[in-house]
């Protein structure tokens, strides 16, 4: 059974309530000569030691602990200063900051404490090919070098091949046979896209979907190959348990991502949003002709 604490709505309204206060500073909306008063107390004097003792692995003297505190004192007129100032304002890398800090609220509070765990499995369901676990090949190839045997590479790929299937020859002499190459000439169980790493996608492709046996001409980046698939794995969905954390963390993700676009919109509402139209196609234009010449 889920608390209320973790519910989403009083969640949220919890953030209103963050966001309302955060507003409240910066605009100095309760401006008063409280406001100009700057307090340590016991709790962040016990933060500062605490930070100290575990950067330096022993307590701070006296001395060192007037020293941090002074410099956190220094630090909050200094920042109120330049708030007062207005150097927040048209500030770049502050407005990303600070939009920043009010995003990592909102994920904080929509990834208060772990879903229930009928509930993560009702994702992993919903998102189960995202987990899929590709199929897999071993095979053996035969490699024919295009720059020695020019427009004969094919022809001597099929010849060979053809030796296979009749008999003429065995696959001990038919790997024997081909061009020096610059890889391996055996792979055990790879996975579509680390045959794609070594091959290309084309030679990739065309090993998907095959059965144990021997095939070719096939076409890689290094040139021609006859082939000899020896283990196929097929693709599968795996079992929850043993990718549930995995799955927690994406489920979180998607929370957080969503809270983020919910706030939002929320937000948005309340603002009155004029966009310059006839700005923007014409800015437009200018950077598709730019992007044409």
């Amino acid at each position: 059974m889920r608390t209320w604490w973790k519910e989403p709505l009083v969640a949220f309204v919890g953030l209103g309530t963050v966001l309302a206060g955060i507003w409240v500073v910066a605009t100095g909306a309760l401006a008063t000569d409280a406001s100009r008063a700057i307090v340590v107390d016991e709790g962040e004097i016990e933060l500062l030691a605490s930070t100290f003792e575990r950067q330096w692995q022993r307590p701070p003297t006296e001395d060192e602990l007037r020293g941090l505190v002074e410099a956190r004192v220094r630090e909050e007129v200094l920042y109120r200063q330049a708030l007062a100032m207005g150097l927040d304002r048209n500030d770049v890398v502050v407005r990303r900051r600070m939009v920043q800090k009010v995003e990592l609220l909102t994920q904080d509070l929509a990834t208060m404490g772990d879903p229930p765990e009928e509930e993560l499995r009702a994702w992993f369901t919903q998102h189960a090919a995202d987990y899929r676990i590709p199929p897999r090949i071993s095979f053996r190839h035969v490699y024919f070098n295009e720059d020695r045997r020019g427009a004969g590479a094919e022809a001597d790929a099929r010849a060979l091949l053809a030796a296979i299937r009749s008999g003429a020859t065995t696959e001990a002499q038919a790997l024997a046979e081909g061009d020096r190459f610059m890889l391996a000439s055996a792979y055990r169980l790879r996975s579509p896209d680390e045959i794609a790493r070594e091959f290309g996608t084309r030679f990739a492709e065309a090993l998907e979907s095959l059965e144990p046996g021997w095939y070719g001409p096939i076409r890689s980046g290094y040139g021609v190959h006859l082939v000899q698939v020896t283990q196929r794995e097929e693709g599968r969905i795996p079992e929850y348990e043993r990718v549930r954390d995995r799955v927690l963390t994406d489920y979180q993700r998607e929370r957080r991502e969503r809270a983020n676009e919910l706030l939002y919109e929320g937000l948005r509402k309340d603002y009155d949003i004029t966009i310059d139209e006839n700005a923007l196609r014409a800015r437009t234009l200018e950077a598709r002709r730019g992007a044409g010449s």
